[in-house]
């Protein structure tokens, strides 16, 4: 599932800036943002279940589509090397709660560091989550940033990496 995520994510990126030039959806509904964030809830739950992969498919198009949803992505809150074998899944769900935080927070949703800080909480459930089903599934860069969170640094942490890394592309 990792490498169906891995590339989802890709096409969701270039479809975000498709959708930025042609805004043919009209605004989301609230029965739109609420399958939203249930599935960004069932993401960091089940990170690994492939039974949400229709889910998860349909959340990326529609966020890429929708004209009053914007979602920042940055590289900063993807800290696994690329062979991790559930970087896509992690990916997933930082996607899925970017896109949640922002339906549910809309004015902290503007800060695209804050909306980053709450992908990464979201990310580290899901990554204990895996831990859970797999123990030997540990990636050394998300066991760094759960001691970061342990230390209660994860806030300064992200917002760091996303003004050195992502403010550039923001």
């Amino acid at each position: 599932m990792s490498k169906i995520i891995t590339s989802v994510i890709i096409v969701l990126v270039l479809c975000f800036g498709l959708a930025a030039q042609e805004q043919k959806h009209a605004p989301s509904t609230p029965e739109e943002r609420a399958r939203a964030v249930s599935i960004a809830k069932a993401l960091e739950g089940q990170p690994t279940d492939p039974s949400l992969r229709d889910d998860y498919s349909w959340l990326l198009r529609w966020a890429a589509e929708v004209p009053d949803i914007h979602v920042s992505i940055c590289s900063a809150n993807m800290p696994w090397k690329a062979k991790y074998k559930h970087s896509g899944d992690l990916g997933a769900v930082a996607l899925a709660a970017t896109t949640a935080f922002v339906i549910e927070h809309p004015d902290e949703g503007k800060d695209a560091a804050t909306t980053g800080v709450a992908a990464m909480e979201s990310m580290l459930r899901a990554y204990q989550k895996i831990l859970e089903q797999d123990p030997k599934a540990h990636s050394k860069e998300m066991d760094e940033v759960v001691e970061i969170q342990k230390q209660g640094r994860l806030a300064e942490h992200i917002r760091g990496l996303w003004a050195e890394k992502c403010s550039k592309k923001l």
